[in-house]
């Protein structure tokens, strides 16, 4: 219920001129595109309906969808990307809210797993949730303190970690792992205590009521905001999509509380994510967490033989991800097997390891009716299930692969389309649906490729803001008429060179995007022995340290791929020039890419004009947005493909992004830096 002291605002009056957003935020100006957003967003919360939103860096989109959120009255669902920009969102964006709202009387306060009935007159309550994994188990730590010897990996003071660990458990009120600054970001010990729904007891563990993730659920349902992210939020969706199929109807497993809204922030990305999770998919790292906790069942309640069938159905199962192709990469795998099939031998040692896990399965039902045995029984059908799945890949709906990522190995089967699944999981179970992006639009206020792919019903209203910044006074964009084709010989050193001069040009600052790892490691191979500056490189340590690397070495340079064409936020200096290595088509041998064209072919469509090419330009919209942040940035995109300049399609390209100066010589690129 919204605060009396809230019901007589608009979202006009709360950031317009002189209103409570100037007086608690100081050097505050009111915009235009902010106010208009909010105002959108409000009307579509409270009369229903869907809307997508086109609202480019420095509109400050966040802001635009929490005040009418919080004046709608109503629960609302915000999601966004990763869980990067969940903790943005608590640490800095609603802070600033609740500095406004205090502004008029209203107290917005995280919602606490002991809150006793609904908050008072003039207070809300919000709430963040995330996935499991992230929360600490006090069941497996317990259990883990009563072994005598606890297996961590070898790292420095590694003793001390579970001391720590244990202590931290008694003094966190959520049990989240993101509150452990120093603990590495793929640290091995966390997988041994987190709280991953498959090794979960429910209400019949002895920690139920102190469980973290019983007190983050507790205070998303006591709380009118609900922050969550796309992972999260699929997940959920894909349960309710499962239970659905269920005689019953029941939703067993449900995270995300009812909720009559939902806000989707970097909505650009909810095609992809959504494939993957309502799709299928195995992993040998998956197999390997399976593995190590049916161990420890196994020798608390199995025996001899039951160690003996666990590696049997061990050792049939691994062999099927042995047989997978090697190459790194996704590798389709064909409905029909032909004489060279590259998953003759993954298909051929599928059986016997569907065998051995359906065995394994019932060993732990008969063993323990009631507990942890459960849950192991149903996680060994699933594998064997998706196993036979993805590899007989008969679903026409579907497309099946295969890939590697390290040493991960992953079976994977995605739906062609996910449209249809998102309008009857997403859009008909909100009332309000509102999506929104810096990237959207394929064209001059042309949302429609996103709409589709999301399965937007047709009423869902559109609306592109511009945006405020002065981008033929903020940036040039650089199209070297020298510029290589992709493919040509000698591409490599033609990038490394345009790479060195522009570096050289900028003074550093630079970050360097490209589409393939294969591409990022030859460039940066030459460039880091001729750069004088700091050169960094994805994959070196995890991503928050590069990019605090790189603006804490400023003028630095740092290399990246996929993950760095968004999410990156690094205003003002230390972020100068961006440089792209070619138009971000996907690859062409991608299974999903290459089945969801073969299907647009068949109605009739083309797949480059109606599928590819639109993602492209998406993308690289995505990348030319690390470098504008703010009003007083100023730099340079190069675009190193010379194909945007003598294709029919690259028009396209350059009509979608933003009018930025477009020059072709490095000399005029050097005296438009000097007229800055």
């Amino acid at each position: 219920m919204t605060p009396l002291a809230l019901r007589r605002y608009r979202p006009a009056e709360l950031l317009g001129e002189g209103g409570p957003a100037a007086r608690a935020i100081p050097g505050y100006q009111p915009r235009e595109g902010q106010i208009q957003m909010a105002e959108a967003i409000l009307a579509r919360l409270e009369e229903g309906g869907h809307a997508a939103i086109e609202a480019p860096t420095g509109i400050g989109k966040t802001l635009a969808y929490l005040i009418p959120a919080v004046i709608s009255g109503r629960r609302v669902v915000i999601s966004t990307h990763t869980k990067t920009l969940q903790d943005q969102i608590i640490e800095k964006d609603l802070p600033l809210l609740g500095r406004i709202l205090a502004e008029i009387g209203v107290e917005l306060v995280r919602a606490s797993a002991d809150d006793q009935g609904p908050p008072g007159p003039d207070q809300l309550r919000y709430a963040l949730m995330k996935g499991r994994s992230n929360y600490l188990c006090l069941d497996r730590l317990e259990k883990k303190g009563r072994q005598q010897k606890f297996l961590f990996a070898p790292e420095p003071h590694s003793h001390d970690l579970y001391a720590e660990l244990t202590a931290w458990s008694r003094s966190t009120p959520r049990g989240d792992r993101a509150e452990l600054v120093g603990l590495p970001e793929r640290a091995p010990v966390w997988d041994e205590l987190d709280a991953r729904s498959e090794i979960c007891h429910g209400s019949r563990c002895a920690h139920f009521d102190a469980c973290f993730v019983t007190r983050m659920r507790r205070e998303a349902a006591s709380a009118q905001l609900v922050i969550v992210n796309h992972h999260l939020l699929l997940a959920d969706l894909a349960l309710r999509a499962q239970a659905s199929l269920q005689r019953d109807g029941r939703s067993f497993g449900e995270v995300i509380p009812e909720a009559e809204a939902l806000i989707l922030d970097e909505a650009h990305g909810l095609e992809e994510t959504a494939s993957e999770y309502f799709g299928g998919q195995l992993s040998s790292r998956k197999l390997e967490h399976f593995l190590k906790d049916s161990t420890q069942w196994i020798t608390e309640n199995g025996g001899a033989n039951g160690a003996t069938q666990l590696a049997a159905a061990a050792g049939a199962t691994e062999a099927v991800f042995e047989a997978l192709p090697r190459r790194e990469g996704r590798v389709a795998i064909a409905k029909v097997e032909t004489p060279d099939d590259p998953f003759r031998e993954a298909r051929r040692a599928a059986g016997p390891a569907h065998q051995a896990l359906l065995g394994l399965s019932q060993r732990f039902a008969a063993k323990d009716e009631d507990g942890p045995g459960v849950g192991l029984a149903r996680r060994a059908v699933d594998l064997a299930e998706n196993l036979n799945f993805v590899l007989a890949a008969q679903d026409p709906d579907y497309v099946y692969y295969s890939e590697r990522n390290g040493r991960t190995a992953t079976l994977g089967a995605s739906p062609i389309n996910v449209s249809s699944l998102l309008r009857q999981f997403l859009f008909d179970a909100f009332g309000a649906v509102v999506l929104t992006s810096a990237t959207l639009a394929t064209g001059a206020g042309h949302l429609d490729f996103f709409l589709r792919s999301v399965g937007a019903p047709e009423d869902t209203t559109g609306l592109v803001l511009e945006s405020p910044f002065d981008y033929p006074r903020q940036a040039a964009l650089y199209l070297p008429t020298d510029a290589p084709e992709p493919d040509a010989p000698g591409v490599v050193l033609e990038l490394a060179r345009h790479g060195r001069q522009l570096i050289e040009l900028m003074g550093g600052g630079a970050m360097f995007l490209f589409t393939s790892y294969r591409s990022m490691q030859a460039v940066h191979r030459i460039l880091k022995q001729e750069l004088k500056y700091p050169v960094l490189l994805q994959g070196e340590r995890p991503k928050r340290e590069l990019l605090k690397a790189f603006v804490e070495q400023a003028p630095a340079v740092l290399f990246g791929t996929a993950s760095f064409w968004e999410g990156v936020d690094v205003p003002g200096d230390p972020l100068r020039l961006v440089l792209i290595d070619r138009l971000p088509f996907d690859p062409p041998n991608d299974p999903l890419g290459q089945a969801r064209g073969a299907r647009l072919e068949a109605e009739g469509k083309s797949p480059f004009n109606t599928y590819h090419l639109p993602r492209a330009i998406l993308r690289l919209k995505q990348g030319f947005g690390r470098l504008v942040r703010g009003p007083t940035d100023r730099g340079v995109v190069a675009l190193l493909d010379r194909r945007i300049q003598t294709r029919p399609y690259g028009q396209r390209f350059l009509r979608a992004l933003p009018a930025a100066r477009r020059i072709h010589h490095l000399e005029d690129l050097a005296q438009w830096l000097k007229s800055g």
